[in-house]
């Protein structure tokens, strides 16, 4: 009872002592051995626990934990078909019976069977359900409610087959009855790590580490957790920590071999990789351990040798063939994916993630697919074919831009799949139900879900602009051989976009300089994957891209395509910075921090924090006299919107100092929250002409005039509010609005045209701007805005027929065929929308006197009428008939 408690907090030693300390006394017991077994197992003593397993197992026949360690030590040893014949074993337990009594023995012998089931190559739905039911919950429901060690086996069982709720419940149930289990928060751990939750992760190691120092498992998942950040130094310190316990532990040896590779230093890899091999020269763990990583750092070339070595190594295991299964997933091989997965879902059809990721390897097989020069376009053409020939289209278009600014063509075809679902498109990326964003590059595949809001939780999104994005990183990632920190990939990406400085990025950028939250170099990769605040993701994307946008401007563009090469060649981050932009990574962050304050203040915002009221008013308490402490703490009051105390307050500071900007600002805000216009343009006037470079004059001044309908002076005061801040969505959203009420759509254009390339999420900007163009016949810069729609919302009708009409008007019969086309393929039920098409056959072939077409035509009008009799397809036919002839008749 000692050793075991000992154990339990990590003093292993001490608990190899106190069972040692009684060992002439001792050696026909069997529950001392099994103690000593699992005392020396922790430390690492394979060999001398397995003797004391077996000799457990032999003097108490029935004893299922005995059993259940000494083939766990077999395994260990790589002594498989020995493993086999000692759970083999459990067929005395079993008739014995006493296991059914002991909630103990029924825990144990669960394993026993998932062990010897999983060695044999059972099928995993011939046994999971036993075991998790007859057995580990059998154990705490029906023999002992309090004995948590069946919860916590419950709970491991179901995370091991990637059913996450249930783990879950099992674990929660277990810290009812205990709070204090490592093995709860190590599970707890796992199954934030498996929702992509680190710091959530970490915590839970850290809670167990609390309890257990030297808790393995909770020190390995969290080793895990930093292998996943790509934070490779933070790795090896946590597994010296295993390892100085336990010096022989494999999944620790393997995993420090993986953290070397990864870092390409196979030199410091190979004492670990002869290490196991020494302890098991057939294990499949470590060559597991090392694909499994280099997969998710998309080094599919190398971790493929891996992982297939692990398979030949367990070809009776399925977690191999679902690593190698997924890999190819990554890889785009979906025939091959399909080939492994298939084979893991055989010998364990009982894991959620090999049955998500064969649902959808099946699936694509079934979707629509072009091929172009560079890319392969797959989409559902139940839902999605109008998105086929836009896509490849656009993909084509882009493909050079992109690959000249970073010097670089993937070396095969760009895969793109369209999911119609956002569920499918997650389990498309990780095999899981759910990951909150709409696209993802693996390489060589990007995948994106469709946006359609019926059938997407995330509302629409600029397709076009997030296949620019994620084919950066397809780019970016092959040129650095995928060893480019986060944030860059990230930044280049977010460059290539045409909306990338839009209203939230700047907003988020200004907070973040005003209020010395910019993360540094160091750190910024953490704000993709363990935000701290709601919004620090976002910031992380908007900070990446406007380091990139600063290198530029203060070393040019080329620094950039220098510092990927360097990446490409294993250089750490330290060292590219140093070597290519010569500056050190903090003297950078000083560098960015100092040209971040300048630049927002160009962009018409205040670089200072705005002040604390607790500690102005602590400054107006001691100096109630001075203007300058008066005016800041009226900006705190009026900034925690305590308007009378901050009108009072304002007045006192322009009592003290009559042209205090400070004063004058926080006047006006207050008189105009009060609807008191007159006296607030009266104050900005005041504020105008002690500071000609304010932007809070204008402001005020525009937004009185526009409360009072003054539409001549409300432009006036936004057009130099515009000046002064440039990036202010308001300015834009309030003149476009005036000028469009004041019937002037041309002079509204230039603000629309500026609000939709910074919100292209949304498709009213866009079409605005379409109308107003085809009102003007600037055809062309029509059809651009129109497409701009389709981008947003690619199942806009209107939008197509729209295009159609001016692609006729502009003698562009493909195009105009192609829209009308469009327009069938997302109502193929509607009349119009074919009766429409056969107009435009009509018309094209007509035009080109072409017969194919017209015949295309008259399809298109029959299948019309067949919708709808009464449609006006009837008398198209006619004319289309009559065109047929007539091309007949000129041909002979």
């Amino acid at each position: 009872g000692l050793s075991r408690t000992l154990g339990m907090v990590g003093k292993y030693h001490e608990a190899l002592d106190a069972l040692q300390s009684v060992a002439a006394d001792a050696d026909e017991r069997g529950d001392w051995h099994l103690a000593l077994a699992e005392a020396l197992a922790r430390l690492g003593k394979y060999v001398e626990a397995l003797d004391h397993a077996e000799r457990a197992a032999s003097l108490r026949f029935d004893d299922a934990a005995a059993v259940l360690l000494q083939g766990r030590m077999l395994e260990t040893l790589g002594r498989t078909a020995q493993a086999i014949r000692a759970y083999g074993q459990m067929e005395r337990i079993i008739e014995a019976g006493r296991f059914q009594n002991d909630a103990g023995s029924l825990v144990a012998l669960g394993w026993i069977l998932e062990r010897y089931g999983a060695l044999t190559g059972r099928r995993a739905s011939d046994r999971a359900r036993n075991i998790l039911h007859n057995y580990f919950q059998r154990a705490y429901q029906n023999v002992d409610p309090g004995y948590w060690p069946a919860n916590v086996a419950a709970g491991r069982f179901l995370l091991s087959k990637h059913k996450t709720s249930g783990a879950s419940e099992e674990f929660k149930l277990a810290r009812k009855l205990n709070p204090r289990i490592p093995e709860v928060f190590a599970g707890l751990a796992v199954l934030s790590l498996k929702q992509w939750q680190f710091e959530k992760a970490i915590g839970s190691a850290d809670r167990a580490l609390l309890i257990n120092p030297n808790h393995d498992e909770s020190l390995y998942v969290k080793a895990s957790c930093f292998m996943q950040w790509r934070r490779f130094e933070r790795v090896p310190p946590l597994l010296e920590k295993i390892l100085q316990v336990n010096p022989n532990h494999v999944e620790a040896l393997s995993l420090m071999a993986a953290v070397y590779l990864r870092m390409d230093q196979p030199q410091k890899a190979r004492p670990f990789m002869d290490h196991v091999k020494q302890i098991d020269p057939q294990s499949s763990v470590l060559p597991y351990t090392i694909g499994q990583w280099l997969a998710s750092g998309r080094r599919f070339d190398r971790a493929e040798r891996y992982l297939k070595d692990a398979v030949a190594l367990s070809p009776k295991m399925a977690e191999p063939l679902a690593a190698l299964g997924g890999m190819y997933m990554q890889t785009g091989e979906e025939d091959k994916a399909l080939e492994f997965l298939t084979r893991a879902r055989k010998l364990d059809d009982y894991r959620q993630d090999v049955l998500n990721y064969l649902n959808i390897a099946r699936r694509l097989k079934t979707f629509a697919v072009r091929e172009t020069d560079h890319f392969i376009v797959k989409v559902d053409p139940r839902y999605d074919r109008v998105l086929l020939g836009q896509v490849s289209e656009y993909m084509e278009k882009i493909y050079p831009e992109i690959t000249g600014d970073y010097e670089h063509e993937p070396k095969s075809k760009t895969i793109i799949e369209i999911l119609p679902f956002q569920k499918e498109f997650s389990a498309r990326i990780s095999g899981r139900g759910w990951i909150p964003t709409v696209g993802a590059s693996t390489g060589r595949v990007i995948a994106i879900t469709a946006p359609n809001k019926s059938r997407g939780v995330l509302g629409l999104h600029n397709w076009a602009q997030v296949l620019r994005h994620e084919f950066a990183h397809t780019v970016t990632l092959e040129v650095t051989a995928n060893r480019i920190p986060h944030w860059f990939t990230e930044a280049c990406a977010v460059w290539e976009q045409k909306d990338k400085r839009d209203f939230k990025y700047v907003k988020a950028l200004v907070s973040a300089t005003r209020n010395n939250r910019l993360l540094p170099l160091k750190d910024l990769d953490w704000g993709f994957i363990t935000p701290k605040r709601p919004g620090d993701r976002m910031l992380a994307y908007a900070q990446s891209e406007w380091m990139m946008d600063y290198i530029i401007r203060s070393r040019g563009f080329a620094a950039i395509n220098k510092m990927l090469r360097a990446f490409g060649k294993g250089l750490t981050q330290k060292q590219v910075f140093e070597k290519v932009l010569g500056v050190r990574e903090d003297q950078f962050d000083k560098e960015f921090r100092d040209w971040a304050r300048k630049t927002i203040k160009q962009w018409g915002f205040d670089p200072n924090p705005p002040p604390s009221l607790k500690d102005t008013a602590r400054e107006v308490q001691k100096n109630p006299d001075d203007p300058t402490i008066q005016g800041r703490h009226a900006l705190a009051l009026l900034g925690a919107r305590k308007y009378r105390e901050a009108r009072k307050a304002a007045e006192k500071t322009l009592r003290l100092r009559p042209k205090d900007t400070t004063g004058l600002r926080v006047l006006g805000n207050v008189y105009l929250r009060e609807k008191d216009y007159d006296q607030a343009v009266a104050t900005c006037k005041k504020l105008e002409a002690v500071d000609p470079t304010s932007t809070t004059a204008p402001r005020i001044l525009a937004k009185a005039r526009l409360a009072q309908k003054d539409w001549a002076g409300a432009i006036a005061a936004l057009e130099l509010l515009q000046k002064r801040a440039p990036l202010e969505a308001f300015t834009y959203k309030e003149l476009a609005g005036i000028y469009i009420q004041l019937g002037q759509s041309e002079k509204a254009l230039p603000n629309l045209i500026y609000l939709h390339k910074h919100t292209m999420n949304d498709p009213k900007y866009a079409r605005q701007i379409a109308e107003i163009y085809r009102t003007l016949n600037r055809d062309e810069q029509a059809l651009n805005y129109f497409r701009e729609v389709t981008y947003i919302n690619p199942y806009e009708t209107s939008a197509m027929k729209a295009m159609a009409a001016i692609h006729l008007r502009l003698k562009q019969y493909d195009r105009a065929v192609a829209a009308a086309t469009g327009m069938t393929l997302l109502e193929p039920k509607s009349a119009e929308s074919w009766n429409y098409l056969a107009v435009t056959c009509y018309r094209a072939g007509k035009a080109e006197k072409d017969i194919d077409r017209l015949r295309r035509a008259r399809q298109s009008a029959q299948e019309a009428l067949k919708l709808d009799p009464k449609t006006g397809a009837g008398q198209i036919l006619q004319y289309i008939d009559s065109a047929i002839e007539k091309l007949q008749n000129d041909a002979r």
